[in-house]
Formats: C-alpha cells, structure tokens, sequence
C-alpha cells in the first residue's frame, strides 16, 4: 500500500508538469522593441505607392547635433529606454498633450522604446512630414489601459508631445498614427485598475484552474491504472 502511494504522488506530479508545458506561461510586461512597420506611407491623405518605413537605433544625429535641444532629448531616450519613470525623465520638461485631452504622466510608462521612425518615397527620398503610418507593437494587449504615442520632433518650435493614435488595434497588435514629422517614436500605456502599471500582463496569462481540473482527472487515472496492477 506505502509503495501504491507513492506511485501516485508520483503521478500527480507529472501529470502537473505536464499540465503547465501544455498552457502558455504567464510573463511580466516589459518595455520591447517596435515591431515592424505595415503597409504603405499615407501622406496628407494619399497613398505613396512603393513608399516604406521602418525603425532604426542610431540616434547620433540628435547626440551630435548643434542644438543642445536634440542633446538633451538624446540622453531623455537612453534615461527611458533603460527603464526611468517618465516624470523623472522629464523632470523639468515640457511634454506637450494633444487638444483636449487630459493625463498624468506619472500614471503612464512606456510600453516599447524609443526609436527613430523614418520614411521614404518610391525613389528612396525621405519623407518627413505629414506621414501616416502603421506598425506593431508586440506587447500590445486590451488588458493594458490608455495608450498613446511619445514622439519628439526636432522642429524648434515643438519638442516633446504625446500623439493620440488614429488607430489601435489589439487584435492585430498594430497602431496607426499621424505625424507632423518624422523622429524619435515610442508607445507609453496607463495601466487599468485591476493591472498595475509597473507589472502588466502582456502576454496570456496561465488559467490556475486548468491545472486543478486537468491534474484531478490525471491523478483518478493514473490511480484506477496502478490500482488494477497492485490488485492482479
């Protein structure tokens, strides 16, 4: 009988092993890259055909410029890709909001890093202003709460502001935004009352009771099995 019990506590433990490789693993949100860009550039309403985009690291323009401006903005990008709270960051800063809307910083973080989006015609000319474009954010979930898009433009007159997207599709993963012009590109998030913004889940989370129900049939099984054999 000892030797029956322990057969099972065996079992039980595989079967629970088994269980969890099978059902997709709960993962912490954390700040990623921005996935791809989609489609073609829009600008001012049209299509460019055979226009493309995407996202690139090097920021030396801006670290290497004249202006202390695009310097400064250098260093607030390597603060908050290495993981700075926004309002530390941008201590000092003025972050401009689009019209209308209302939101505190402090309750948002960043969700992918900042990186400069560039655009080019069919020719390989940039585009730099006026440009609507798609991409995907991977770890981009409904579970998160508000979302937006921090941009900084190198234009004199503006700086740091936060863009409202045209689109944001949980689904496809994918957001579409409009820019003035083109530079340094990240999406920030606020957290949702029942997920805390330093921790959300942005990936499937693993169902507990799956494991109870699975692992309870496994154990009647694997026990009905060994009890045959014990008996014969």
């Amino acid at each position: 009988m000892k030797n029956l019990f322990k057969k099972l506590a065996l079992g039980l433990g595989t079967a629970t092993a088994i269980c969890m490789s099978l059902t997709p693993a709960f993962a912490a949100g954390s700040i990623t890259s921005n996935g791809s860009t989609s489609g073609e550039v829009i600008r001012d309403g049209v299509v460019l055909e055979g226009s493309t985009s995407q996202f690139v690291d090097d920021l030396s323009y801006l670290t290497s410029s004249e202006n202390e401006q695009d310097v400064k903005a250098a260093d607030i990008i390597e603060q908050l890709n290495a993981g700075t709270p926004l309002t530390e960051a941008f201590s000092g800063e003025t972050v401009a909001l689009p019209e209308g809307v209302e939101i505190d910083l402090s309750e948002f973080s960043l969700l992918t890093k900042l990186q400069d989006l560039q655009a080019f015609d069919a020719d390989g000319n940039r585009l730099e202003e006026n440009v609507t474009i798609s991409w995907e954010v991977p770890n981009l979930t409904s579970e998160l709460g508000e979302v937006y898009v921090l941009h900084y433009s190198t234009k004199a007159d503006k700086g740091w502001e936060v863009i409202k997207p045209d689109e944001v599709n949980y689904d496809t993963k994918m957001i579409t935004a409009t820019f003035e012009d083109l530079s340094p590109v990240g999406v920030i998030y606020k957290s949702t009352e029942n997920v805390p913004a330093e921790n959300p889940n942005t990936s499937t989370s693993t169902n507990a009771g799956l494991y109870l129900g699975v692992g309870a049939v496994a154990l009647v099984a694997i026990g009905l099995i060994v009890f045959k054999k014990h008996k014969a």
